[in-house]
């Protein structure tokens, strides 16, 4: 079951609610030229007017949801008022409002980014076990295996995560009578992953050459190898900058910091309040996980 982030219900039950806003939505879809590229990339099985009306039933709901909440609340602790002419607005409208519209425009732009997201999280899980599969399939082709053969047994089993879900798409094409150059050709142009495009490219172009196939996926294999060690050596060296900014953000600067507060609190006059060291904590806290967020996307998809 497809869930959206944010939305109040699973992708099959909006695409019933918002059916009457598909207009709509295609209108908003035009405002983003790639929303349809990203859409297909990422494997959610949504037309791009559909995707768009949910994107603004989505908007709207929570406009009503926080604006109405924030107004109750706010109606308690803000009794200013402005008078436009004969008409007199309390301030605490006005702010729920504004935050209700907040909330809606980062609900609205974390959907429309949510495919992106997904993209992402689909082309490391792929290109996290090419290698493996590639090697899987070529010891199969030179153990004179056919490459349909190969394939279903890449499709077949779940150790290779996403990806032995790409390659059901094309066993399950070949099964019906589709041709498995013309089956492979699809997947590679739906495909997000760079590598794996790559080599499907390279195995059509073989199979229409004529060429060997354990030959086209030693060289694959060989090539991915070379690039994956070049990400290693590359992602080696951006650590030894991130550890140095690891180094000053969770040791130097929290040292520094609480050196200068202490010695600030020693002069007369001057209230150091216990709330600016657990202030302190707490930045530091988060930094951490910044800091280690920052690590895992900056890891190679090729690194397993």
């Amino acid at each position: 079951m497809e869930m959206i982030p944010f939305a109040p219900m699973p992708l099959s039950a909006m695409k019933k609610i918002t059916e009457p806003f598909e207009g709509f939505g295609y209108r908003i879809s035009k405002m983003f030229p790639n929303l349809e590229n990203d859409l297909m990339t990422s494997g959610i099985k949504v037309a791009v007017e559909e995707y768009g009306a949910v994107m603004a039933f989505c908007f709207f709901f929570y406009l009503i949801v926080f604006g109405g909440i924030m107004t109750m609340i706010l109606s308690k602790f803000i009794l200013s008022s402005t008078k436009v002419g004969t008409l007199v607005i309390p301030h605490f409208i006005l702010v729920g409002i504004a935050v209700g519209f907040g909330v809606s425009f980062l609900v609205f732009f974390q959907i429309l980014s949510y495919p992106k997201i997904k993209t992402k999280k689909r082309v490391r899980d792929i290109e996290r076990n090419i290698v493996f599969a590639l090697r899987t399939m070529l010891v199969q082709i030179k153990s004179r295996v056919s490459l349909f053969d190969s394939l279903y047994m890449i499709a077949s089993t779940k150790r290779y995560g996403q990806l032995s879900a790409e390659m059901k798409e094309a066993v399950d094409s070949i099964s019906t009578g589709v041709a498995e150059e013309v089956a492979l050709q699809e997947l590679a142009v739906k495909n997000p992953s760079s590598h794996l495009r790559k080599v499907l490219w390279q195995i059509v172009n073989g199979m229409r050459a004529g060429a060997d196939i354990s030959d086209v996926l030693s060289e694959s294999v060989a090539s991915i190898t070379r690039e994956q060690q070049i990400e290693i050596e590359r992602y080696g060296n951006s650590l030894k900058t991130l550890s140095l900014v690891y180094l000053m953000m969770g040791v130097i600067i929290p040292a520094l910091g609480l050196t200068f507060l202490i010695v600030i609190g020693s002069f007369p006059k001057m209230n150091i309040s216990e709330f600016m060291f657990w202030a302190m904590l707490g930045a530091l806290v988060l930094g951490e996980f910044m800091f280690v967020g920052m690590l895992k996307s900056t890891r190679p998809n090729l690194m397993s």
